[in-house]
């Protein structure tokens, strides 16, 4: 699915062209895109990759894999490319080059990373906490979906020590089924799914790494409580943070924090009053937000698009900031509204 969308956005893009696109399934692809999108073989778009980059073009390699497999495609082409590696962009959509830490990820993933040589080598990508970070990068791990709202969420708070990290940081929720993949699964299967709703990873889940990795900097390590959602619907993440304040903070001031922190950020809408909801975002490369003080606790709303904001928008925002593109480029502000 997030293949799907990039090259969506690609077909927005003017200064981005595909050269070749690998896939598991043979033929024409993602037929929601305008044009035809046939698959080539492995071999036939890595001496593709190869002669672009040996001709010296500006030549990108965006992998869309499951986690595990981003590492090991990767360092394939690398061998193959040799010294000429060092000229080729690479953005991974999932997860294999986010954690800065090999015995994080492997706690979090279960399973040794293909080469922890390589972790050094990639930036995180979340533009609005780290944007100049990702200018002239050729190597971007583009954040996780609930990784995403979750950071949006906590980190100004963190930043500005406004935070308890004694006391839990606790999050709520809910994705839509896009957010399990393309392949079908009883859980994404649209009788099972629409009027439901039910709760998964609730021992913990893996983004929770990601906004540890993000606040530990700040002096924080706090006990996380996040419970993930499946919801009935397609696509979207509506997120609920409840976090504990160190200090007294009207919800003017709170709310002020979060709008200054994100002014600057194309794709981030701190709401004046009201909240959040899927169907603004739906489609689009925003995320929503509204903050709230009740007592002790700061609450923080986040919506966004999964697959957009979360997935492949997020991944084409930071290939726009590596390549010196506006960060804007190829990438829609505007929800699916009513439709």
């Amino acid at each position: 699915m997030l293949a799907g969308e990039f090259l969506r956005f690609l077909e927005l893009h003017p200064g981005l062209e595909l050269a070749a696109a690998v896939s598991r399934e043979a033929g024409d692809l993602h037929r929601h895109v305008a044009g035809s999108v046939m698959a080539s073989d492995a071999a036939t778009a890595e001496a593709e990759l190869v002669r672009r980059a040996r001709a010296g073009e500006r030549v990108a390699v965006v992998l869309a894999l499951p986690h595990g497999e981003s590492a090991r495609t990767w360092l394939a082409l690398k061998a193959e490319l040799g010294a000429d590696a060092e000229r080729v962009f690479v953005l991974d959509l999932a997860a294999d080059f986010r954690l800065r830490d090999p015995a994080l990820h492997q706690r979090t993933y279960g399973h040794a990373h293909a080469s922890t040589a390589e972790f050094a080598r990639f930036a995180y990508g979340l533009p609005e906490l780290a944007r100049e970070s990702l200018d002239g990068r050729t190597r971007v791990a583009a954040a996780g979906c609930f990784a995403t709202a979750l950071q949006l969420a906590a980190v100004p708070a963190a930043e500005a020590r406004l935070l308890d990290g004694a006391r839990p940081w606790v999050f709520s929720g809910i994705t839509g089924s896009s957010g399990s993949g393309n392949e079908p699964k009883p859980g994404t299967h649209h009788p099972h799914r629409h009027g439901n709703l039910w709760a998964y990873s609730v021992g913990g889940h893996r983004h929770e790494a990601e906004l540890l990795q993000a606040v530990e900097p700040h002096g924080y390590a706090p006990a996380l409580s996040f419970v993930a959602h499946s919801g009935p619907f397609a696509r979207g993440i509506h997120l609920h943070a409840a976090l504990p304040l160190a200090r007294p903070v009207e919800q003017a001031a709170a709310r002020a924090l979060y709008a200054e922190r994100f002014a600057g950020a194309p794709f981030v809408e701190v709401l004046t009053e009201g909240t959040p909801d899927l169907r603004t975002v739906a489609g689009s490369n925003r995320a929503a937000l509204s903050v709230h003080v009740r007592g002790e606790l700061l609450t923080v709303l986040v919506t966004l698009d999964n697959l957009v904001k979360g997935g492949a928008g997020q991944g084409l925002q930071c290939l726009n900031r590596m390549l010196g593109f506006p960060e804007t480029t190829g990438l829609p502000r505007s929800g699916l509204g009513v439709c």
